[in-house]
């Protein structure tokens, strides 16, 4: 089929999986974005994906961040015109509609590297069984209509001594005020949707700030640092919220008969 120079034919097996990493991590580097597909065994898509996302780029689906040269490598989020396309594919999310504009703030963009780099990390040691990122969690949670409900910054599936876990993940990277943290003990009291959550941090004393304010959460609850946890993962040396304050390998928590 032949198409009107300056069109482009978009493919659901090519350019949606491109599109939909983009558009559910809010910003993605390109190295970030090669690897995510390459765990998804799309290899033709990895080998011309520079091509592929110049032509993205190009056509106003998604666009370049700027601002982040010393990353070393192109970041890209999606456009308006990225979810308007979403959609007429069948990809919509109540969190993040077309007609809403997605400009993220500048503080968003290091936070959603950072949880790139976590599931990258599962996916690469083969632990991962799925991924829903926040905005993805959030639609969910809005069809749900429960208060109740966490919206987390992703749950994972993560496998164990041959069982799934369901693990909430919260990553820190600054603290929140007090009375933020007294309405997340509220909820993660009531949440049933995860096993476990895990907080990760960027800092030691943000870790322990975390520890304190979640004493005495009825919810298990893990504390490590997300560099440490990103290299060691099951093995990752992890504060609990136990009235000891034990600290135990992630792995011991995540088998643990109490959950």
């Amino acid at each position: 089929m032949r198409y009107y120079k300056g069109y482009i034919s978009l493919s659901n097996t090519s350019d949606v999986p491109v599109l939909l990493h983009i558009r559910n991590a809010r910003a993605l580097s390109f190295i970030q974005l090669r690897d995510l597909l390459s765990f998804d065994l799309v290899g033709e898509i990895s080998r011309s994906l520079r091509w592929r996302v110049a032509r993205l780029e190009k056509a106003g689906l998604i666009k370049r961040l700027e601002g982040y040269r010393h990353i070393g490598t192109p970041l890209y989020g999606v456009t308006r015109v990225g979810l308007e396309f979403l959609e007429s594919r069948g990809h919509y999310l109540l969190s993040l509609p077309s007609n809403a504009e997605p400009n993220f703030h500048a503080s968003q963009i290091p936070h959603a590297l950072e949880l790139a780099n976590i599931r990258i990390a599962l996916a690469r040691a083969s632990l991962l069984h799925s991924w829903r990122g926040d905005l993805e969690v959030g639609s969910r949670n809005l069809v749900i209509e429960n208060p109740m409900v966490k919206d987390y910054d992703a749950v994972a599936e993560i496998e164990i001594d041959g069982t799934t876990r369901s693990l909430g993940i919260e990553y820190e990277r600054t603290p929140k005020a007090v009375a933020r943290y007294r309405a997340i003990r509220e909820v993660l009291d009531k949440d049933e949707t995860t096993d476990l959550v895990l907080y990760l941090t960027s800092s030691d004393d943000l870790l322990y700030l975390l520890a304190t304010e979640m004493r005495g959460t009825r919810k298990r609850i893990g504390f490590a640092l997300s560099e440490s946890f990103r290299h060691f993962l099951l093995d990752t040396r992890t504060l609990t919220n136990t009235n000891d304050s034990d600290v135990v390998p992630l792995r011991d928590l995540l088998a643990s008969d109490e959950l």
